[in-house]
């Protein structure tokens, strides 16, 4: 059982708030290298890092970042439990074998299994997409809502693959994550990179934290994802989709595809303005989007 490095913030019970200037530096709970979370909360005699029977918000971040990207959109939900997991190879959390995005998927299931947590909602940005959509194929019964930002549920083409193999490739013989630096300037739109200058390099820099064996793993582990379109389909969990209107890696065409597959119930918002990373160009609105989408599911 691999576990995956967790931020915990909101409503959880001894959660480290996310204000002040840090507050992109979340209170690391690193599952791997330390005792865990239900552990040391216990030792604390501060209970379990999540409350038996409570629904936490689950957030899973984009490649190549990790789940610090979640900081500014989090303090606008200071009443919701949230979990944020850093992937396999991002963050704090190890790579894992095999390199697949339904390994990443049993990783998050098995750490929300070791913090006590029986259903959550997940939300998955582009990669963590991906891998919320391979929970609702493997254990649809954990998800109460599931909110896909930026994402696609189609296969990589056979250009796309042979793409992300050889960055993977790249990356580990340079040993430097450097050659991702421009899908910074990417991910955002024209829009937010004149309303928020620093976004661009904010994101270089968490990009330059990332390692190359972290890097090609996610690669490799995208290369080789399954088409999601039929999980879409047969999905009876309550489910939202938002596209970014000038997002180049997953376009609102295609998420409308998603939401015809998911079916009448399923919501599609498109955020003008914006690229790739909603939560990061669009926090409050993000914010306010997750909040009425937990509610609503949890109601």
């Amino acid at each position: 059982m691999t576990m995956l490095a967790v931020r915990a913030a909101g409503s959880l019970r001894g959660a480290a708030p996310l204000d002040g200037p840090a507050r992109d530096s979340w209170a690391q709970d690193d599952l791997t290298s330390r005792p865990s979370a239900a552990g040391r909360a216990s030792a604390a005699q501060t209970g379990p890092l999540v409350p038996a029977g409570q629904a936490p918000l689950v957030l899973l971040h984009a490649f190549p970042l990790s789940s610090q990207m979640w900081g500014p959109m989090a303090v606008d939900l200071p009443e919701l439990p949230i979990l944020a997991f850093d992937l396999p190879g991002a963050g704090f959390s190890p790579t894992l074998e095999p390199a697949t995005i339904e390994a990443a998927g049993r990783a998050v299931i098995d750490s929300l299994t070791e913090l006590g947590v029986d259903r959550a909602v997940v939300a998955g940005v582009s990669m963590g997409g991906y891998v919320a959509m391979s929970i609702l194929r493997d254990a649809p019964e954990r998800l109460a809502g599931v909110f896909l930002m930026h994402t696609k549920a189609e296969a990589d083409g056979p250009e796309a693959r042979r793409g992300r193999l050889e960055t993977a490739r790249q990356v580990l013989a340079a040993g430097s994550t450097e050659i991702l630096r421009p899908m910074a300037s990417k991910m955002v739109s024209p829009t937010s990179r004149a309303t928020s200058p620093g976004l661009v390099e904010t994101i270089e820099g968490w990009i330059d934290q990332a390692t190359p064996g972290g890097v090609a793993w996610a690669e490799q582990a995208m290369a080789g994802r399954p088409d999601a379109m039929a999980v879409l389909r047969a999905s009876g969990t309550p489910a939202s989709v938002v596209a970014g209107a000038d997002d180049p890696f997953a376009t609102v065409a295609q998420a409308e595809a998603m939401v015809d597959a998911l079916g009448p119930t399923a919501s599609l918002t498109v955020l003008t303005g914006v690229a790739h990373l909603g939560p990061l160009e669009g926090p409050n609105v993000t914010a306010r989007l997750l909040r009425e989408f937990y509610r609503r599911v949890l109601a």
